[in-house]
């Protein structure tokens, strides 16, 4: 199962970040504002949000397994349209984009119940270290590949290409993956208490317990300053610099490539860490408290930086933050509520869709009135410091019990 799930997951990231690339050339030849080119960033999350909440639910009440399909489904088909939308009008270019953000949206909270439901509590730190490492990876390969591609064939090209991958990898996942993990793979604490009797969703739960809002919140820092890095870093080379788009994906390529080792080697060592017997929260709370400052430092020198070398290196050290940070913060919606994880999940993660949102079209703003990426590094180095601050005052790892709120 986990392979063909990172296999999508890897596409899903390819499909997104195509766009940051393929805007470029788009704003040259639509001539787009960057505001115009901020709002087709930030539209695909609009419909991410709403489908990262709703996906949760639907993965709780249907299985992991079935909607992860038909997100991958919705989110090729969007791909593909992408170019036509373009053409037709700017509106219907950004409702396509909202509609791949919906597909996209159902992602992750279907990976996480998938994990839950098959993977062993002592495995579930490096298996989301994975799916986190596959979005890293995604992103490397489109970064790396799509430069080149746009290059030689057009930027509709790239949209074309790897949206009808996504029709050939659901061929092998209704043949490989079952609805049900088989028994042998069925984690023991879940078969029972999961698998048989789910119960009610914990609304009060969700919407004001202290440790549900925290995680919120810091899940909210942490997808903002990754999607809005993934969104504007191409761009930032380009103007900064005056890179080609093949050099600026090349560049913003590496810092996601170092993300992704320091996701794989911070998942193992929380594993390892909690497996010997460290509690969860000090674990999850050294992960996550070191990446948040690392990145708030790199953010800063980001702004002092004079060449492109030393900017790169700047990014290097926020994405290894961005990394460390993953098995920090992510696993806590399942040992917060381990029968309904993937609900809180989806929450966290529409929330941080929102936040994200915001932040990636004031970008455009701010381009147009300062003619400098200065204040984005300051606004994302202050959303580390108040995650640092929240989490460490009122983060936790264990269960909730629902009558703690009763």
């Amino acid at each position: 199962m986990m392979s063909w799930l990172l296999a999508a997951l890897l596409l899903c990231y390819i499909d997104r970040i195509l766009i940051s690339l393929a805007a470029i050339e788009m704003q040259r030849e639509f001539v787009w504002s960057d505001s115009d080119k901020g709002l087709v960033l930030s539209s695909f999350f609009m419909g991410y949000l709403v489908m990262q909440i709703v996906g949760g639910l639907l993965s709780n009440r249907f299985g992991g397994r079935n909607i992860f399909l038909a997100a991958v489904l919705l989110w090729s088909l969007f791909t593909i349209l992408t170019p036509l939308a373009a053409y037709v009008s700017f509106t219907i270019l950004v409702l396509v984009r909202l509609l791949l953000g919906v597909g996209e949206g159902a992602a992750y909270p279907s990976a996480y119940n998938l994990i839950h439901s098959w993977m062993p509590l002592k495995e579930r730190s490096m298996s989301i270290g994975l799916i986190s490492a596959a979005a890293s990876v995604g992103t490397v390969a489109a970064l790396l590949t799509t430069g080149k591609l746009i290059e030689w064939f057009g930027w509709q090209f790239v949209f074309y290409l790897f949206g009808s991958l996504g029709f050939v990898w659901t061929l092998f996942w209704i043949r490989r993956v079952p609805s049900i993990p088989p028994e042998s793979q069925q984690p023991k604490k879940l078969s029972s208490s999961i698998t048989e009797k789910r119960g009610p969703i914990p609304w009060r739960i969700l919407l004001r317990h202290p440790a549900v809002l925290t995680i919120y919140l810091v899940g909210a820092s942490a997808a903002s300053i990754s999607f809005t890095m993934a969104s504007w870093m191409p761009s930032y080379f380009v103007d900064a610099f005056a890179l080609s788009i093949s050099e600026a994906g090349f560049y913003s390529m590496v810092p996601w490539a170092l993300a992704t080792v320091a996701t794989l080697v911070a998942g193992r060592y929380a594993d390892q860490m909690i497996s010997l017997g460290a509690p969860p929260i000090r674990v999850r709370r050294q992960l996550a408290l070191s990446g948040f400052a690392l990145a708030a430092v790199c953010c800063i020198g980001i702004t002092t930086t004079t060449s492109s070398a030393a900017a790169l290196l700047a990014f290097c050290g926020l994405f290894a933050g961005l990394g460390l940070l993953v098995p920090g913060y992510m696993p806590v919606p399942g040992e917060l509520l381990p029968v309904h994880g993937d609900v809180l999940y989806g929450f966290m993660a529409g929330i941080g869709s929102i936040t994200s949102a915001g932040l990636v079209a004031l970008v455009g703003f701010l381009l147009e009135n300062t003619g400098s990426y200065d204040m984005l590094f300051y606004l994302i180095a202050t959303l580390a410091v108040a995650a640092i601050i929240l989490f460490y005052f009122f983060a936790q790892a264990t269960p909730i019990e629902v009558d703690e709120v009763g």
